[in-house]
């Protein structure tokens, strides 16, 4: 049974927001601690620690698990944190964490996009299985360097994207390999204003809301097509006003981001378009997260749209809401135990460690768990992070276009991002 170590103590992995909106409502208890302390009372993860910079916010944390965690029956929310209380500030605070921890234990790395690298490469060679929040890292160099590690340690490294394993995401998968060619994808997330309020540490400062968001269905994308075609020059566009308004900074935050990527398919070198489009300047509206995609192949298409599924409810206190359950269920079972174990947001972390246990069983490899092709593996997607370091040199140089090299004629790795 393996041990599992959680960097961040923020909103994916506790709920806790020091924010006046809070938790987004999607998300009210968190993640990963919830479902870490669920696989726990299921008998799958031993040890819980967790670690964050700022000791003197763990005792708020704790608290605030006791309350919406500890609630449901059964669920000891007991574990190590780091720092101490009283540290006001430990940016390496995960490395004490890390000598708690033995070779083949699990870690999930939930931080701001620019602190993923060095965490992650810490983690791997202390010989740990690492999931990493997307986007995985910021350049395709980093990317790379990750791969690299995780290869030369024999530990699995793979990247959160847990809507590979919302059903009808993963049937439009295997339906799009019928479609023929590639064609015309587009994409849309937006997120309500209030989000930047909980991003205001980092907005516009070490990562973008392209990152952010536009990563999650690049990922589907790429999971669906790469065997038919593949990303070859991106160009970026955005839209401001209104976060830096909203935050009151002198720095540019762009309110939404969209790229626009050339794919050439392999079979006949026809051309595809991809329009992935992110937003966190949205009005509240009936769900957290507005997300749909349209892909059109050469021999038919599909539309799936993930925050309508035919689910409303309506109360006095907060109105008109659509629901996704088939994410994270907080309702809890009659007897009042946790009962979130289908969801999807649950399912990419428990297959992760059933992955991970494997592995250490000597049932599988890392190179494995790619091959099956269900983990979003390191290894497996590197045209993400291509894509999404394409799009913001782009941006950078006023919607230049960036082109993606490869190898050779029928490589699906990038190599390298070029001005074009």
């Amino acid at each position: 049974m393996v041990n599992c170590l959680m960097v961040g103590a923020g909103e994916y992995t506790t709920g806790c927001v020091a924010t006046a909106a809070g938790a987004a409502p999607d998300k009210p208890a968190g993640v990963i601690a919830i479902t870490m302390i669920d696989l726990r009372r299921r008998g799958k993860v031993d040890k819980l620690v967790l670690a964050d910079v700022r000791g003197s916010m763990l005792p708020t944390v704790r608290d605030f698990m006791k309350k919406k965690i500890g609630a449901y029956t059964d669920m000891d929310v007991t574990m190590t944190t780091h720092p101490a209380d009283d540290v006001e500030l430990k940016l390496d605070a995960y490395k004490d964490a890390i000598k708690e921890m033995n070779k083949g234990d699990v870690v999930t790395i939930f931080t701001p996009d620019d602190t993923h690298f060095p965490i992650a490469m810490d983690c791997i060679k202390a010989g740990l299985h690492v999931l990493i929040a997307k986007p995985a890292v910021k350049t395709l160099d980093h990317h790379r360097q990750l791969n690299d590690a995780a290869r030369e340690h024999g530990v699995l490294v793979a990247v959160e994207y847990h809507k590979r394993f919302d059903p009808v995401y993963t049937d439009a998968k295997d339906r799009i390999r019928q479609l023929g060619g590639f064609s015309f994808f587009n994409a849309t997330m937006t997120q309500a204003k209030a989000q930047l309020d909980t991003f205001r540490g980092w907005a516009g400062k070490s990562s973008d809301i392209s990152y952010y968001l536009n990563s999650h269905h690049i990922d589907i994308h790429c999971w669906a097509a790469l065997h038919l075609a593949r990303p070859i020059r991106v160009t970026a566009s955005s839209c401001t006003g209104v976060a830096e308004k909203r935050l009151e900074v002198d720095h540019t935050i762009e309110d939404t981001i969209t790229l626009m990527v050339q794919w050439q398919n392999f079979e006949d070198g026809s051309l595809g378009t991809a329009l992935y489009t992110s937003s966190w300047a949205a009005p509240k509206a009936d769900c957290h997260t507005q997300q749909y995609f349209h892909y059109m192949g050469h021999k038919g298409e599909l539309r799936a749209d993930q925050c309508h599924r035919g689910f409303n409810w309506s109360t006095d206190e907060n109105g008109f809401a659509a629901l996704n359950p088939l994410y994270m269920k907080y309702t809890p079972s009659g007897t009042g135990h946790f009962a979130g174990q289908q969801g999807y947001g649950y399912r990419s972390l428990e297959l992760f460690v059933d992955a991970a246990e494997a592995v250490n069983a000597g049932k599988t490899t890392p190179q494995g768990c790619t091959d099956e092709g269900v983990l979003a593996t390191i290894d497996s997607t590197l045209a993400v992070t291509a894509i999404l370091e394409a799009g913001r040199r782009s941006l950078d140089n006023k919607g230049a276009a960036v082109e993606i090299i490869y190898s050779d004629a029928t490589s699906t790795q990038p190599a390298d991002l070029k001005l074009a």
